[in-house]
């Protein structure tokens, strides 16, 4: 376990030090106090469009960690060979994987915490130069709660960056794969209500694509489910046993990629 926690203690100061960090955390910090200008167009809208444009940004800056900070501490790895030397220590495979993927995930946590408490202080200075009127739906528990579903949706996501990792030396690759996986998981929901849709109103359906978009939806994450921004918006807080659910959900997902992502890295050969 002191292995591990020490592969995820330096991974994560490596992404710390990495230049793209301070590149997103300032894009992400302006899109917060562009934030302040675009609210005043809403009327009473505002304060909906508060809570949805902190949150989109929140997850914005999210994906640009994910998919341009962490696969690329993946690949350093593997391109600058550093990776034969952690293996040369008393350290397995899957270890690797694990310290990995946890110095990614801590990564992503303190980075998102840090910006989820700009947005908070955003979130006061706004409340503040407007009549409550405007934020009568305003909840800080249904934006907390918002914020914990994106971090659940970035444990599951990270995984599957791992888990390309471990299949490609190619970090375009991994990235490809990776933002394909994250498109089709954010609109397999909508792909079978609209084909559900679909066959009850024809009646008629291709025992093909029933059998593809059956198949998608159990192989591909159901990213959508950690999308509540709209709800937040609204001040509608979720039951904690749904909760609890999306939670479980996202952990055997995890679960599951870092499982087979070791498997795979095993049986990897590095020439």
């Amino acid at each position: 376990m002191n292995r591990i926690l020490a592969l995820a203690i330096l991974t994560f100061k490596e992404g710390i030090r990495d230049r793209a960090l301070f590149g997103i955390t300032i894009i992400a910090l302006m899109m917060f106090l562009a934030t302040i200008v675009i609210t005043n167009l809403f009327g009473y809208e505002l304060g909906k469009v508060m809570v949805d444009l902190n949150l989109s940004t929140i997850a914005f800056a999210g994906l640009l960690l994910t998919f341009f900070v962490n696969i690329n501490l993946m690949a350093k790895d593997i391109d600058k060979r550093t990776v034969y030397c952690v293996l040369s220590k008393p350290i397995s495979r899957s270890e690797y994987i694990l310290g990995k993927y946890i110095g990614l995930i801590l990564l992503i946590f303190v980075s998102l915490s840090f910006l989820a408490l700009f947005s908070a202080g955003v979130s006061f200075l706004i409340k503040a130069s407007y009549p409550p009127i405007y934020f009568r739906d305003f909840s800080w528990l249904c934006y907390l709660q918002a914020f914990g579903y994106e971090l659940m949706m970035f444990l599951v996501l990270n995984a599957i960056v791992i888990f390309f990792s471990s299949i490609t030396t190619s970090s375009f690759l991994t990235l490809l794969f990776s933002v394909a996986t994250y498109i089709t998981g954010q609109t397999i929901e909508e792909v079978m209500q609209f084909f559900k849709k679909e066959v009850l109103q024809s009646g008629v359906s291709s025992a093909i694509n029933q059998n593809i978009v059956e198949a998608a939806q159990y192989i591909f994450p159901n990213l959508s489910a950690f999308d509540i921004k709209t709800l937040a918006s609204h001040g509608k807080l979720l039951a904690t046993g749904h909760t609890l659910a999306v939670l479980s959900y996202s952990l055997i997902y995890t679960i599951l990629l870092l499982f087979l992502a070791s498997l795979i890295f095993n049986r990897r050969e590095f020439n």
